[in-house]
Order: structure tokens, then sequence, then C-alpha cells
């Protein structure tokens, strides 16, 4: 199975992810970890893997549903300290599945999802999703850098 695309270096780490814009009216849907993290539902990017794909692959990992509607929406420049310094880069992407309550997934390390209404949406990690809160899809992909 290909490897995830995180590079360790002499410096800290070198994340390549995806994650995914889901809403359902004036909610989103997050991925809420055992220590207290909450962001959207997405993960690693594996080695030759197209980050549509990925997109797509994690999703279904985390909730059983398939996303549909897919469509670049940001890349975000990640820096953080998280045990060690990293530097991510991470497609955000937005799409749809069937509204649930609750979802289970196949592979979703402990975290629980649910929707967050938007008003709460400064809770997420990292803080640049709240740039994205009122972005227009018609004014193409947003690049935005994000020091946590």
């Amino acid at each position: 199975m290909p490897q995830d695309l995180t590079v360790p270096l002499k410096e800290g780490k070198l994340n390549i992810r995806v994650a995914i814009w889901i809403e359902q009216e004036e909610n989103i849907l997050v991925s809420e970890f055992p220590n207290d993290l909450i962001t959207l539902p997405g993960g690693r990017i594996k080695f030759d893997e197209a980050s549509n794909d990925a997109a797509i692959r994690e999703l279904y990992e985390e909730t059983g549903e398939r996303l549909m509607n897919v469509k670049l929406f940001a890349i975000i420049e990640n820096f953080f300290l998280l045990g060690q310094a990293y530097h991510e880069i991470l497609y955000v992407y937005r799409g749809t599945i069937p509204f649930k309550e609750t979802y289970v997934g196949t592979d979703y390390d402990n975290q629980k999802l649910y929707w967050l209404p938007k008003t709460e949406i400064h809770q997420l990690k990292p803080r640049a999703f709240a740039q994205l809160l009122d972005k227009q899809e018609d004014i193409g992909v947003v690049h935005i850098v994000n020091r946590d």
C-alpha cells in the first residue's frame, strides 16, 4: 500500500493533506479527535494519489459516504507546532454527501463527526478555515498562509 505523504525533516515534518468542506444549511461537517482538536474531515494524501482522489477516499473512510460534486476550494499553507514543527500543504475541497445525523466510517481514528454551526467555525484548526466561510464558489481557488 502506498505511504502517506508525510516527510520527516531535520526541522520538523512536511505533511500533504486534504480537507473536505461540506455544508448542510447553516452547519458544517467537522471531525473532533480525543485530544479536543476540531477540524474538517480529511487526511494525508498517499504517494501517487491525486488530491481529489484522496478527498474522496478520506471522506469515505470517515463517513462511509461517497463524496459528490468535488471541487477544489482552497489551498492552505499551514505552519504549526504539535510536539514538533509542521509545514503542511492542505488542499481543501468542497463537496456533498447525503445528510445524516451521524456517520460511521471504516477508519476514523476515534474521531467523532458532527454538524457544527457555522457561527462556531472559530473552533476549527487551522484557524484559516474561518476565512473560507464567506468565500463565493465562483471566484476560484483561494490561497491562504496560516501560522498557528
